[in-house]
């Protein structure tokens, strides 16, 4: 009876051993967080190299009172992010890119991410078990190509039409448009349960363009640049960022810096006063881009307060 029960046990180990084997992780990576802020975020890839489909079911952290699977989704022009409570599948042969349709969330945060740590995190599979994985945090903003794994998530040279998002077959995959995209990327980052960001106008112009936003009684613009990752915050201004002149000394061309201008001047002429006066109640302009450095996580304290 012992060597069946010893048999038996053994069998079950060697199972669930090659399942975990199937199951690979790259390029975990987080932003670093506002000063205050209790919401982070986690992105990964999942690579399934087994023969049987599995199923990321829950995931835990010490750093965090809970971590939820998130997905968002666009209906009828309002975008929705909610937890998807029955897990996410990994089929067979496939890799899952959770970004920016899918991603974690670790809800309740005491200590927010410092840039430059590492969040450990259990991910919890249907087949494959627990795996142990560290999340290399980046900058507060914008693509974390620099972190997360050997030169990070090429996605110029990643073969995008290798990979599945699960319910997404058939779709562009080279993502949500800007109208969508632009506002979860900011909600992603800078959101609170007690503290709802509004995202209202974005316009758009190639591969920059402004987000107006409010919260919690304040609010400015945000200019954005289009990289391999999708969205980044370039800087964060008030008034300052409605003129083409100004455009243009930020980066853009003149014929860009002038149609942006335009575009948001017409946007925000059907916008009520008092929105746009809480746009013009940013002072001063914040650099958030990758060679402003810390500017861009010391401007931004104030913003998630």
């Amino acid at each position: 009876m012992k060597t069946l029960v010893s048999l038996v046990l053994g069998l079950l180990i060697a199972t669930g051993a090659a399942a975990q084997d199937t199951i690979r992780i790259d390029h975990a990576a987080s932003h670093s967080m506002v000063p205050g802020a209790k919401v982070g975020d986690g992105y990964l890839v999942i690579t399934n190299s087994g023969g049987e489909p599995d199923r990321l079911v829950a995931a835990s952290s010490d750093r965090a009172k809970t971590v939820q699977l998130h997905q968002m989704t666009m209906a009828n022009g309002i975008m929705t992010m909610r937890e998807l409570k029955g897990g996410l599948a990994i089929p067979a042969g496939q890799t899952i890119t959770l970004a920016p349709n899918y991603h974690l969330m670790f809800q309740d945060v005491a200590k927010p991410f410092r840039q430059g740590e590492t969040i450990r995190a259990v991910l919890r599979f249907e087949k494959a078990g627990d795996i142990t994985v560290d999340f290399a945090v980046g900058k507060i903003a914008g693509p974390l190509d620099d972190v997360g794994g050997a030169g990070g998530m090429d996605h110029g040279s990643m073969d995008h039409g290798a990979m599945n998002m699960p319910g997404m077959e058939g779709m562009d995959m080279s993502g949500p448009p800007p109208e969508e995209a632009i506002p979860e990327t900011l909600k992603t980052m800078f959101e609170r349960p007690d503290k709802p960001l509004t995202i209202l106008p974005v316009v758009v112009r190639n591969d920059w363009a402004i987000a107006g936003w409010q919260q919690d009684g304040r609010g400015g613009r945000a200019l954005l640049k289009k990289g391999h990752h999708g969205w980044s915050i370039f800087l964060c201004s008030g008034d300052g960022i409605r003129e083409a002149a100004a455009l243009e000394k930020a980066g853009l061309s003149a014929d860009d810096a002038r149609a942006l201008a335009a575009d948001l001047a017409d946007a925000e002429a059907r916008l009520d006063p008092k929105v746009l006066a809480t746009f013009a109640s940013f002072e001063g302009t914040v650099m958030m881009a990758a060679e402003a450095g810390d500017a861009g996580q010391g401007g931004h304290e104030g913003h998630g307060q």
